[in-house]
């Protein structure tokens, strides 16, 4: 033979290296897969008839999402490979504890049939596996009564400080009772002087100024004026306190004064047809909250108008007047950001709502009377059950208790506006936000809904999401109030009462409990949660609380 030239040489080494190096690497994958599919490590997929394949792509997905690989990597284009089921909208979730060669337990199996999509995609990715098989294994609850055998004396005495730490702070129960009037002197214009401006949206006190003086000037003399009258009396109270800010903007923008029309007033289908009397005028908004104006008596034909153009206002209706635009234009840019016409008109919006819904001091009384009536509020603790099976019932203290959520479930006739949101779907998004802030939040409601179907579905609900031991309490505890309630429109569940200027109170009162809460779960689609999510950066400083929105963005961010 010839002499090999060393290019060949060279070419002929590598070659028989490559082939090395594959073997080497296909029998380590072999093995890895021999060795995980003898050993019990749980996963999400229990199908009985997993077939070699689905089990080899579930350990290579495996390898590929956790953070600590069993062997050697596994190309990404394996993902594509991961088994899929159909998710589905049952009541609960179920899960099952395996048992290890050694007889302990190992990771509860779960079945994504029984889960939410959204639980899949967020909480549980299809085909996923925990290569440690203790980690889903809950940790034993602590045992109070055998700890407190080794404390000693001089530490038990500490135990009820810790536990007075666990109440609502002298500061905090004030701002709740002057929000309800309690030991308030002043108006409103007191009460959020005393909030604290971080808890509160931008320049919040000086908006709700600027509307007030332009609403109530020192003197009425010479002023012109916008008589509203009612346009629409088949709304609900949320969205007729929409209509009338809406107007009252336009006249602002105008320099007129908004004054509601004594002869046909903007809400007085609401109410009963006496609620007006003692005031000396027809049912409206002003019998249970504050007068729009002190000029009322002022306004006349010859220097009122009781229509605008629209497009005679400056920025149109779709705009905040001119200088709180500004205004707020000038603070973000302090800020570094920029002010966009969705956040302009969502800021503006939320001013016009708290300026309009306050309660007067008649209605606050009634609203106090209601608020500490301990058989019209009800507590259920899901964890606790009775003889009989149901669970255990408590009275509902006042104020709500630190790290309550507020959740309005929004059913009824909104069906015709918008797509309906599942109570279901509420408390997924509460138990997620639960489930990633551990340390502050608890399992734990306050519900508002017309729906009676919605208030029987909570009660029967311990919990949905199956990671329920990361939680504070491993168990849901609701409270809502006993109030009547149809599936249907605003006047349908009025007309369920035999006061229906009563049955308004009862149901502003639901609003004024709710702000009581400290995160709040709704759908902005909602004019009743576009109120809580206003009245809470405005008549409260709870603006920072988070507000999760269980329904579609597209829904309601740019509403008029």
């Amino acid at each position: 033979m010839g002499k090999q030239s060393p290019l060949r040489i060279a070419f002929g080494s590598i070659f028989f290296m490559s082939i090395c190096f594959f073997l080497y690497n296909f029998e380590a994958i072999g093995t890895t897969l021999k060795i995980s599919q003898t050993e019990d490590v749980d996963t999400l997929d229990t199908s009985t008839t997993t077939a070699t394949t689905a089990t080899t792509t579930a350990v290579m997905a495996n390898t590929i999402i956790s953070s600590t690989p069993l062997s050697t990597s596994i190309p990404k284009s394996s993902t594509n490979l991961q088994a899929k089921s159909k998710p589905s909208t049952k009541s609960k979730s179920k899960s099952t504890t395996k048992t290890t060669a050694t007889g302990g337990p190992s990771a509860p199996t779960i079945d994504p049939e029984n889960l939410d999509i959204e639980q899949i995609e967020a909480d549980f990715p299809m085909g996923y596996q925990n290569p440690r098989g203790a980690w889903f294994v809950p940790l034993p609850a602590p045992n109070q009564r055998n700890l407190l055998k080794i404390l000693t004396t001089e530490q038990r005495e500490q135990l009820p400080s810790f536990g007075a730490q666990a109440h609502l702070s002298w500061k905090q129960l004030g701002k709740i009772n002057t929000f309800y009037g309690i030991g308030r002197e002043g108006g409103w214009q007191d009460h959020i002087e005393s909030l604290d401006d971080e808890g509160l949206a931008p320049l919040t006190k000086w908006a709700q100024k600027y509307v007030y003086d332009h609403q109530h000037p020192p003197s009425c003399e010479g002023k012109k004026f916008y008589i509203l009258e009612e346009t629409a009396p088949w709304y609900g109270l949320g969205a007729a306190v929409r209509v009338v800010f809406r107007e009252l903007e336009l006249a602002i923008s105008l320099g007129r004064i908004l004054v509601l029309d004594p002869k046909n007033p903007p809400g007085g289908h609401l109410m009963s047809n006496d609620c007006g009397e003692y005031r000396g005028r027809n049912a409206s908004l002003e019998c249970v909250l504050e007068d729009i104006t002190s000029c009322a008596a002022y306004a006349t034909e010859k220097n009122s108008v009781r229509k605008i153009d629209i497009h005679k206002v400056p920025g149109g209706n779709k705009f905040v007047p001119p200088l709180p635009a500004v205004a707020l234009m000038t603070y973000m840019k302090e800020t570094g950001l920029e002010v966009t016409g969705a956040y302009l008109r969502h800021w503006w919006h939320a001013q016009m709502y708290a300026y309009v819904f306050r309660p007067n001091r008649q209605t606050l009384a009634r609203m106090v009377q209601m608020r500490m009536n301990k058989t019209l509020h009800t507590g259920v603790d899901t964890n606790i059950r009775e003889k009989d099976g149901t669970a255990r019932l408590h009275t509902v203290p006042f104020p709500l208790p630190p790290s309550t959520i507020s959740m309005h479930i929004r059913h009824g006739d909104k069906a015709i506006e918008g797509r309906l949101i599942s109570t279901r779907d509420y408390i997924v998004a509460a138990e997620r936000f639960v489930l990633r802030n551990p340390m502050t939040y608890r399992r734990r409601a306050f519900v508002t809904t017309e729906d009676p179907g919605a208030i029987e579905e909570i009660k029967n609900t311990t919990g949905i999401n199956p990671v329920g031991t990361a939680f504070s309490n491993k168990y849901w505890y609701w409270a809502y109030s006993n109030i009547p309630r149809f599936d249907g429109s605003p006047f349908q569940n009025l007309r369920l009462s035999v006061n229906r200027t009563d049955a308004m109170i009862m149901h502003m009162m639901q609003l004024w409990m709710a702000i009581e809460c400290d995160a709040f779960v709704g759908n902005r689609n909602s004019n009743w949660n576009k109120l809580i999510d206003s009245i809470r950066c405005t008549l409260m400083d709870k603006c920072r609380a988070p507000y999760l929105d269980a329904g579609y963005s597209a829904d309601w961010l740019h509403f008029p």
